[in-house]
């Protein structure tokens, strides 16, 4: 035989297995990501104070922007056909201590912010549907940026921080573990759009050194008193923070800043795509882990509301059952 035949052959075999192989690994990354929950970790229990010693706390969820994606995008391997709704929220926390945020939202001059990024930044990552500013939500509650105490910002990616120019001066409480990462690039990343963002905010660093938190290896007691507890969730970011809100007049609440996307990724538990949570996770076996955490938690809390800062059903469903709760109040 010839070898140029021999050479045209070679590879048009190697063009067809490269083909089947990329074909595989397409189908692949729509398959469920097994993750080992088998070990069920033996949790001593969190000793809380008793609820009526609690202070009563309103918890809101200010919707800025929207996106509806597939299900599968959201939560690799589900077999669900309903879209999921990924929000842009902040969470306005009202506690007779501080009135303050958990995460910004968005803010009414985000697009002059997003100009300058690249059109897969653009169209990708920061594909939302704007809905109303956080300066707008705050305006409709007859409140001002003075009336806010400071923001605890559970992360620093941008779509976390892009409320801040509506509350210009308000103090930033910030894991100190997420701030010293951020400084070796994530401000400074995709043309600085984070650093531009937190202009001079005035920062607090705070540090997650307390004792274990039922479950998890740290916490920081934000009040001293219980009623608002902040923990690490690291993996999406080092320093991804989550919150649980301990109240008298509610049931206790879990912000999970983007620990998660929705609720089916901690109770599987399953990473999102891979074509979103590749670019968006600094550590992906620790995510991971903290997914297998959260699950771990979900069994054994059932009763607490696991809400993640994009999970725009669950934070519906909060909102609805918070409704109902003040209207039979």
């Amino acid at each position: 035989m010839h070898i140029s035949t021999l050479l045209r052959r070679s590879l048009i075999s190697g063009v067809a297995l490269a083909g089947i192989a990329g074909t595989g690994m397409a189908v692949n990354s729509f398959l469920p990501r097994r993750l080992p929950t088998w070990y069920t970790p033996d949790v001593p229990d969190t000793t809380l104070p008793d609820s009526a010693s609690l202070p009563a706390i309103e918890v809101s969820f200010l919707r800025c922007g929207s996106v509806t994606i597939p299900p599968f995008i959201a939560a690799r391997g589900t077999f669900s056909i309903t879209p999921c709704t990924i929000s842009h929220s902040a969470v306005l926390i009202r506690h007779p201590k501080a009135t303050f945020l958990y995460d910004t939202g968005l803010s009414s001059d985000i697009y002059l912010y997003l100009r300058d990024q690249s059109l897969f930044f653009r169209k990708v990552l920061a594909n939302f549907n704007f809905e109303q500013s956080l300066g707008s939500h705050l305006e409709q509650l007859e409140m001002r940026p003075r009336d806010l105490d400071f923001a605890v910002i559970s992360h620093l990616h941008w779509d976390h921080v892009s409320g801040l120019p509506d509350i210009p001066g308000v103090p930033l409480r910030i894991n100190r573990v997420e701030y010293e990462w951020a400084k070796l690039g994530m401000l400074d990343a995709n043309n600085g759009i984070v650093r531009s963002l937190l202009d001079d905010a005035p920062i607090e660093l705070f540090d997650c050194n307390g004792p274990a938190y039922e479950g998890f290896h740290s916490s920081f007691d934000l009040f001293g008193d219980g009623s608002i507890v902040l923990v690490p969730l690291p993996g999406h970011t080092p320093g991804n923070t989550g919150m649980f809100i301990n109240r008298s007049n509610g049931s206790r609440v879990f912000l999970l800043g983007d620990a998660v996307w929705v609720a089916e990724n901690f109770q599987r538990p399953t990473t999102m795509h891979p074509f979103v949570w590749s670019p968006v996770t600094s550590d992906d076996a620790t995510a991971c882990q903290t997914l297998i955490d959260l699950h771990h938690f979900s069994h054994r809390h059932p009763e607490i509301a696991m809400i993640a800062m994009h999970d725009g059903a669950a934070q519906k469903a909060f909102m609805h059952v918070e409704a109902t709760h003040l209207t039979h109040a």
